[in-house]
Formats: C-alpha cells, structure tokens, sequence
C-alpha cells in the first residue's frame, strides 16, 4: 500500500484515487476514530473560558473602533453599505446584513449576491439560531454587516463602522493590516477530534488540494508543492497530494449511505448537502474552497496546510487530528489564528523548506517533541473551535459591537424596523442617524 501511495504522490487524477482505492481492499487504510469526548479536557462552552481568545482577537479588533472621537450609527451602517454596493461590484456581490430581532436570525442580501457565497451566510444565521434556541447564547437585537469573501474589506480608516469578516492580514507581530471584525466561520464544523493510531499512520507528508484551485503566486506555499511533490518532483519522495474534490465526494457518498460519522462535527444533513454541493462546484474568485474531510490527512504522520487566496479554512479540522500540522507562512489570519502559536501547536515552515520539514518530522529523536505539539493542537481544538463556542465568539463579538454605538442605541435601532412585512436591504438603506426613541428622548 505505502509503495502505490509514493507512486501515486501528487495524486491530482481520477486514476491515481482508483489505484489507491483497489489497493484498499488487500490493505486496508488505517481506521480513523472520531473523538467527540475526551476525559479530563474541557471544552470553552462559557464566556469566562473564551476570554483567552477575546483578548487575542475581538477585542484588539473592536478597540480600533472605540478610539474614535465619534459613535458609530445606523446611518453609518447604512452609508457602509452604499460604498460597497455603488462602487465595487465584486465586494457587493459577497457582502450581507444579519439582523437579530427577538431571538430571530435573519439574513439580507442584494439581488445580485453571489450564489456560491450563499453558504457563509446561511451557516451563520442557522448555527447562530440553532444556539440560540438551544439556549446556549442570548443574542441582543442588533444589526451588522457581515462580509461573506475572504478578501477583508477594512482598509485602515475605511470603515464607518466595524464590518464582520471570516480573515484579514495580521503581521507577525499581531498588528492587522484591515480593520475587519474577525469573526468565525460556521461553514465548515470541527467539533470532534480524528485520530489514527500512530504506529498505522502512512510515514509522509500529505496535503489536499483542490485541482482547479488557484496555486498562488511563485513561491508561495501551495505553488511550491504543486510543483515540486508532483511525481518525480524533488518532493515527491516525502509528500502527497490528495485532491480534494474527491475526498469531499467519497465523503459525501459515505454519509448519504449512512458510513459516515457525523463528517467533521455537528453540521448533520446541512452539512453533508454543503460538501455534496462543494464536491460538484468550480473554486470561487473570493472564496476558498471547502476543505476537505480532515480524515484523509489524519492517515498521515504529517498534514500540511497551505494558505492560498486566503486562509486556509481546513486548518481547524487538521488541528483537531492526531498528525503533526505544518503550516506554511502567511499573513493571512482566522479569528483565532492569533492565539495559535508556532512550535506549541503547528510547525511553520517557508515553501522553499517544506520537504526538509517533514523528513525532520520522521526522525524518532523528534518523535516526543512532535507528540507534544500534536496534543497541545488537539487540545486547542477541543478546547475553543467547537460550533458552539464559535456562537459563543459570535455572541460576544455582537454584544461588544452594539456598545459602540451607546447603550440601548442597537435594540431601538431594531424596534423601528418593520414588523408587518419581511425585511429587505432597503430597510437597512434607510437607517437614520438616530432611531426614533432616541429622538424623542426615551432610549
């Protein structure tokens, strides 16, 4: 099996899965377990356990705002909205309103939003609403402006008021370029860990990429592996490239027949349609591509992660499996990439070094040291990037938005949208300056 899998490196054709697939039946892959407890770990399902990531990413992100002379408005929210729908046709086309009335969560786009974006939005009304009716988050009545690309859109002093965004570029120091509101995405659940027995898992490097995916530019981490793990690559010999779109198709097929467990965490059936459509749909300009199942590269002794239009939005499940995480150098950053830390829960590595990582990676003088970073990842996606503590994240980061327009401002701002009809973007167009209690005084 392990000598096809190097024949097959850089597996980027329906024939090579083929071959690996026939191989399986005389040597079977190594069995993946799926983790949704685990003894003596604790999971950040409280606000006091998420206070190490507040302080890393929300609330650096919201102080940008509360150090403005000016409160924000409703008119700002409405003005913020003019600017990108009359001015860029890409950035209109992904961005959204999130309207939270009474416990209701409710999503506003555009005519002429982007259908493939369709699937950040409504993972973030129908998770924030399944915990809400849960009872595990109380969302305020607030409205926000929710930016569904993975381009951030805040450049520094652009924004009138805080725009929700799944990344934006952080420097090496934690210093952000974009003023965005980082915030999580609910697309993609991680909520149990995937592990494969040490001793069974395949002794390389393995990576998933989507074959029609943008690689890049030269030299970047993904154009590097491409290139050079392809067969006869000087790669080759160390690391695998699985494609993606395949994984998400057996996948897929596996959960419809009832072979799944669960895919990655808590998505159920929305989540399975999510990775039936993501299996059949081209990479979107703006958009990474969903990533595959985390289980293929738990067979790994090594995964690696490669940003490429944006962060990587597999690294979550890859954190959460039993093989050591590489991950290429990036400014790109998710929410909670800066409480992440280089050598205590991943490897970094530059694309031109990739190869002389994971051979390191394989030396038994590393092999405690590798353990050590393994669980410490495992733990940190236990601990905090569950679904229900992303609404919790979510939860926060809309309470602390709604105090920068001034205590009670957001829920009367609320009360004066319609009742009688369903909202539209035009309602949120005509916010004014003031809501109406407030004019009168009573707010």
């Amino acid at each position: 099996m392990e000598l096809i899998a190097r024949a097959c490196a850089c597996t980027l054709c329906l024939a090579c899965i083929a071959t690996l697939a026939a191989a399986a039946s005389s040597s079977p892959s190594p069995a993946v377990k799926y983790v949704s407890e685990r003894p003596g770990w604790q999971r950040a399902w409280t606000h006091e356990a998420m206070e190490p990531l507040y302080n890393a990413s929300l609330r650096p992100d919201l102080d940008v705002f509360r150090g403005r002379i000016r409160l924000l408005s409703g008119l700002g929210v409405a003005n913020q909205l003019r600017r990108y729908h009359m001015n860029s046709s890409r950035v209109k086309r992904g961005t959204a309103v999130v309207v939270v009335r009474g416990g209701r969560v409710t999503g506003l786009t555009f005519e002429d939003f982007n259908p493939a974006f369709r699937i950040r939005l409504d993972s973030v009304v129908s998770e924030l609403q399944r915990h809400q009716d849960a009872g595990h988050i109380k969302l305020e009545d607030s409205v926000f402006i929710l930016n569904t690309r993975d381009v951030p859109v805040c450049s520094l002093g652009y924004c009138l008021v805080p725009m929700f965004s799944p990344v934006k570029e952080v420097r090496p120091g934690g210093k952000a370029y974009n003023e965005d509101l980082l915030v999580p995405l609910m697309a993609y659940p991680s909520e149990q860990l995937v592990e494969v027995e040490p001793a069974d898992k395949i002794p390389r490097g393995g990576i998933a990429i989507h074959a029609d995916e943008p690689a890049g530019s030269e030299g970047s981490c993904r154009w590097f592996v491409r290139k050079f793990a392809r067969p006869g690559g000087a790669a080759a010999e160390w690391i695998d490239v699985l494609e993606a779109g395949e994984l998400l198709k057996q996948e897929a097929a596996a959960a419809a027949a009832g072979g799944g467990k669960g895919g990655e965490g808590g998505g159920g059936v929305e989540a399975r349609r999510a990775m039936e459509v993501a299996a059949g749909e081209r990479p979107v300009s703006g958009m990474a591509a969903y990533p595959a199942p985390a289980a293929a590269l738990a067979r790994y002794r090594v995964a690696l992660s490669c940003d490429s239009q944006a962060a990587n939005p597999g690294l979550a499940g890859l954190l959460a499996t039993n093989s050591l995480v590489l991950k290429g150098r990036s400014n790109w950053a998710e929410y909670y990439y800066r409480l992440l830390q280089d050598g205590q829960h991943y490897i970094e590595f530059d694309s031109a070094f990739a190869t002389e990582v994971v051979k390191e990676a394989m030396l038994k003088s590393q092999a405690a040291k590798y353990a050590a970073i393994v669980e410490r990842a495992q733990r940190f996606a236990y601990t905090y990037l569950s679904q229900r503590s992303r609404a919790l994240y979510f939860e926060k980061a809309i309470s602390e938005y709604n105090k920068l327009f001034g205590e009670g401002y957001m829920q009367a701002t609320v009360a004066d949208l319609p009742t009688d009809r369903p909202l539209a973007m035009s309602d949120i167009l005509a916010l004014p300056m003031y809501p109406s209690t407030w004019r009168q005084g009573l707010a």
